[in-house]
């Protein structure tokens, strides 16, 4: 049986972003997990709300850039 990433993200294949929704403690685990799940892509944390709506609108990243 295979294993699922545990918490809610959403991967982002042109940025080699995993956006997870994260906080602490769980936020400790996410080094284990993207070595196991997603050793190449960079790990980001954020809320919730921003996480759906990344699935909605991936473009939303963009907001981010400097």
């Amino acid at each position: 049986m295979k294993r699922q990433f545990p918490f809610n993200h959403v991967v982002l294949e042109d940025r080699e972003e995993v956006w997870i929704k994260g906080g602490y403690p769980s936020c400790l685990a996410v080094p284990r997990l993207m070595e196991r799940f997603y050793p190449e892509y960079k790990a980001m944390l954020g809320s919730n709300d921003f996480i759906e709506e990344l699935k909605k609108d991936p473009s939303a990243r963009g907001r981010l850039d400097a």
